[in-house]
């Protein structure tokens, strides 16, 4: 910050200068060099570069940069969508059908129990109950997370199981992954994060590539769920979408797509004001390419879905 404070200065002791020079008294003011100004609406020195206007002379609340990563104001009022205090309890109601058995439900309590210090930030771990089930409950379960200025952010890693077919488990990193970003607009990708992998599933190469990604949503007045009725409302997705080919040998070898991209997995999540997570339904479903035509047998299914809906019973907040 400060040595784009000292750039900024100097640039403009610069134009300054050139704009004396170019135009003096002697000279018509239209002659003056007009300079591109970028909106510093957060008055940190940054200019926002999507927002910007011409003029000879430094308009007030704009700078000559335009290295602002950020396209808004934090608000004056923090909603605070992700409640963290150690104590801080949730129970949820989870069903799970995969549409080939009988649903499954569990009771998931997650209580807030431990910080810890990682890299100067302070954290909150959660807890969940033995025998949880939604995946929102193992989420909370398995990694950090931190409040800050209306974003949450989570960290510690994500597993897509594919040992569930026979392969390796993949695990996502997750870095300071944003659940939760209150200045952004819906449609806004918060986080994502790429990545590619080679698994022997049922004696085929199968070559993997993914992306996980956090979408900001849009804000509701209300939402209900069950029989209650929650007010201020912020709606925030997590997708991991995949895309899976492999090689087989029909006399020359060839490269076929098993699965085309798709999102595999979206869960929607309402969050309350001053709550915390209300309602999550989580979609994991998978459709395989029409392999009909090909001369061997993938031991893959050919499609798959399970949903699971996870709606808050009772809350505890300190």
């Amino acid at each position: 910050m400060k040595f784009t404070t000292i750039k900024t200065t100097k640039l403009f002791i610069l134009f300054i200068a050139v704009t004396i020079f170019s135009c003096s008294s002697d000279d018509d003011a239209s002659s003056c060099t007009e300079t591109l100004w970028y909106a510093d609406a957060d008055s940190d020195g940054l200019g926002d570069p999507n927002v910007s206007i011409s003029s000879c002379t430094q308009p007030d609340g704009y700078v000559s940069n335009s290295d602002d990563d950020f396209d808004g104001i934090i608000a004056d009022v923090i909603h605070n969508y992700f409640t963290l205090s150690l104590g801080n309890e949730w129970v949820y109601d989870v069903t799970t059908d995969d549409g080939t058995n009988p649903p499954t439900d569990t009771v998931d309590e997650i209580l807030v129990d431990e910080t810890t210090i990682i890299d100067t930030n302070e954290y909150f771990g959660m807890s969940s109950s033995a025998g949880s089930s939604g995946v929102m409950t193992q989420l909370y379960d398995q990694n950090y997370f931190r409040a800050q200025n209306g974003i949450t952010y989570m960290k510690g890693d994500f597993t897509l199981p594919l040992s569930a077919f026979g392969g390796t488990d993949i695990v996502i990193n997750l870095d300071d992954t944003k659940l939760i970003d209150e200045s952004k607009s819906a449609g806004t990708i918060l986080s994502t994060q790429s990545g590619d992998t080679t698994q022997n599933i049922g004696g085929f190469d199968l070559d993997i590539t993914y992306t996980f990604k956090t979408v900001q949503q849009g804000t509701l007045a209300t939402h209900t769920v069950g029989s209650e009725t929650f007010n201020d409302i912020i709606k925030s997705d997590i997708v991991l979408s995949i895309k899976v080919t492999t090689e087989i040998n029909v006399g020359v070898p060839i490269t076929i797509t098993l699965i085309d991209t798709q999102d595999v997995l979206t869960i929607n999540n309402y969050y309350a004001a001053n709550i915390g997570l209300i309602d999550s339904k989580s979609t994991t479903t998978y459709t395989l390419e029409d392999l009909s035509a090909l001369p061997v047998t993938i031991p893959i299914p050919e499609t798959a879905t399970i949903i699971t809906d996870q709606e808050i019973t009772s809350y505890t907040i300190n």
